[in-house]
């Protein structure tokens, strides 16, 4: 298992919440009492915190108590899942769930310290989106099939960057990779800050990473995008085409996320989470926003979620074993 450096971030969003009725005596009290922990298991300024952030302050609104958004990064994830897994059941530790620490890892790590199908209650998705290839602006390929003949000319020459070993964009470009039956190496790290901080120094030429994160880059011109691994286009890049479209059909690689409890808590207190989150992603301002960074926004009951990440286990457990990957 990777070493990695443990930072951890807090951010709370306190704002001015609705009072909320005291119960009545000998009654059950109504969750949340006080202050709600998210555990975002990444470094802060991916797209799991950016999401995780934009969600905490309606979340905070609706059910009147601060949401503290604590990044406890390590291990593709599974250090921070972990920590929640072994959490108290009560609804003050919620997990950023994801497809690297809740489904892609279980094909990954011969060793899991949890089993995302039973060591928590999944409550909702929040978003998914799809990742990038992109390129820095002086780098020669103009086209994914410039890349490709590139990488063919000098196998395992280029290089390219990734959020992280094990993560959707180091999964994705493995899966191009495949397809198209080239070869480059994998520079993994820490995160998606230090991963687009080197390739727009020039450091590593190409990078696979979710749609939102070199957005700012892209529009002032320092980075270009090659294609989306999405079935259809991003609306972020209108030019720039699927990889599935480029010649390699049915190729798709979609990140999401969504939020989950430790096993064990009361039913009534994932339905309150539930609820509030559903509502928070009709909010019109949080839509815009989702829209504006290219996320889409998550849907279904709590049932659709748990059913949808068992499918994701599935589906990853296949492609980490067809492309004979595997994390220590």
């Amino acid at each position: 298992m990777q070493t990695l450096t443990r930072r951890s971030a807090l951010t709370t969003f306190a704002l001015a919440a609705p009072t909320l009725a005291r119960p009545r005596a000998g009654r059950a009290a109504i969750w949340p009492e006080r202050s709600v922990t998210l555990v975002v298991p990444f470094p802060p300024g991916g797209s799991n915190d950016v999401v995780t952030r934009m969600v905490a302050q309606p979340l905070s609104q609706a059910l009147g108590q601060p949401f503290v958004v604590d990044n406890r990064p390590g291990a593709n994830g599974n250090i921070g899942a972990a920590q929640v897994a072994r959490a108290a059941p009560d609804g003050y530790t919620v997990l950023v769930s994801g497809n690297g620490q809740n489904a892609m890892n279980h094909g990954l790590y011969r060793n899991m310290p949890y089993d995302s199908r039973t060591a928590f209650t999944h409550v909702a998705q929040l978003a998914s989106l799809p990742n990038a290839l992109v390129v820095a602006e002086g780098f020669p390929a103009r086209t994914l099939q410039d890349l490709v003949r590139m990488a063919k000319e000098k196998p395992g020459d280029l290089t390219f960057a990734s959020p992280g070993s094990g993560s959707s964009g180091h999964l994705a470009m493995a899966m191009l990779m495949r397809a198209a039956g080239i070869e480059m190496l994998h520079v993994p790290y820490r995160g998606a800050a230090p991963a687009i901080t080197d390739v727009l120094a020039g450091q590593v030429p190409v990078v696979m990473i979710n749609v939102d994160i070199p957005l700012p880059h892209v529009r002032v011109g320092r980075l270009r995008v090659l294609a989306v691994t999405s079935e259809a286009r991003s609306p972020l890049y209108p030019e720039a085409p699927t990889i599935a479209g480029s010649g390699y059909p049915g190729f798709s690689a979609v990140g999401w996320l969504g939020l989950s409890l430790p096993a064990g808590t009361p039913p009534d207190i994932v339905a309150r989470l539930h609820d509030a989150t559903a509502r928070a992603l009709q909010d019109p301002q949080l839509r815009e926003r989702f829209a504006a960074s290219g996320y889409i926004p998550g849907q279904g009951s709590s049932a659709d979620y748990a059913r949808f990440i068992d499918a994701e286990i599935t589906k990853w457990g296949g492609v980490t074993r067809d492309l004979n990957i595997v994390l220590e």
